[in-house]
């Protein structure tokens, strides 16, 4: 049923919940698993790296990689085709760039409990995703 599942990861708690369900389904339908991050050039971010004082920016994506390849690498050796992307931008559109890239029949993000002022400013991920996508999308909680 689904070939290509994507899932958006970062390391946080619920990206970690997405994977785990991700790579259930994955191996449940032996698809081709690609883990996709997304380096935020804005916000906070974009302040501190502004200031100048330090690359925020490169050492928040050397971390989002790092952490995509140590993930990538257990599940290879579980025997999952695993495919690595991180990008930097915006979140919901990033990922839905690279999932119509792709054509992942399935897109797999975590649910953020907390409501932030950048939730409020900038509206749901996933209300975004929902709107932009073709394919089915798996909140996981």
């Amino acid at each position: 049923m689904f070939q290509k599942i994507m899932v958006a990861f970062d390391g946080s708690a619920s990206s970690n919940i997405a994977l785990q369900q991700a790579t259930d389904l994955a191996c449940l339908m032996q698809s081709e698993l690609h883990l996709f991050g997304v380096i935020v050039n804005s916000g906070g971010m974009a302040i501190g790296q502004a200031a100048g004082a330090e690359d925020v920016l490169g050492r928040e994506g050397e971390a989002i990689r790092a952490r995509l390849a140590a993930v990538s690498e257990s599940l290879r050796a579980e025997g999952l085709k695993v495919v690595i992307e991180a990008v930097e931008g915006q979140p919901a559109e990033a990922i839905a760039y690279y999932a119509r890239q792709i054509k992942t029949d399935l897109l797999v993000i975590g649910h953020i409990l907390q409501f932030s002022l950048g939730h409020w400013l900038q509206g749901s991920v996933a209300k975004a995703l929902l709107r932009e996508l073709p394919c089915s999308i798996l909140v996981a909680k």
